[in-house]
């Protein structure tokens, strides 16, 4: 299998797995007020400081010219996903479970889509 068919399938599987978290915490309502209030606080705080790693980590590569063609996860992948993340933990007292899946399934499609293009066309 092709790099670029491991980049699309890891983002199809974090799709699955994060709407699947999402489905299993807005299934019950006493689940759901012990995220929102117990654990989604601490969440802000985990996925900021990986979101800045991971930007750390992404200026780094950029600055020393690392080659990531034949890597699987990429620093812009992995920064991408990680402020995905922050946001929907930040955000998800305000937006809804379709807002969520929606900006998901978009984001996922139009990663999908450029990946293939620039490989068969490029």
């Amino acid at each position: 299998m092709t790099v670029v068919t491991f980049r699309v399938l890891i983002i199809l599987l974090a799709d699955i797995i994060i709407g699947s978290l999402l489905d299993f915490v807005r299934a019950d309502s006493t689940r759901e007020f012990t995220f929102v209030f117990s654990v989604c606080p601490w969440l802000t705080w985990v996925f900021g400081a990986v979101c800045a790693v991971s930007l750390g980590y992404f200026v780094w590569s950029l600055v020393k010219k690392v080659d990531t063609r034949r890597y699987y996860m990429t620093p812009a992948m992995l920064f991408a996903l990680c402020l995905f993340l922050f946001a929907v933990v930040l955000l998800y007292k305000y937006l809804t479970m379709m807002m969520i899946v929606s900006a998901m399934v978009i984001a996922s499609v139009l990663f999908a889509v450029y990946y293939i293009y620039t490989n068969l066309l490029y």
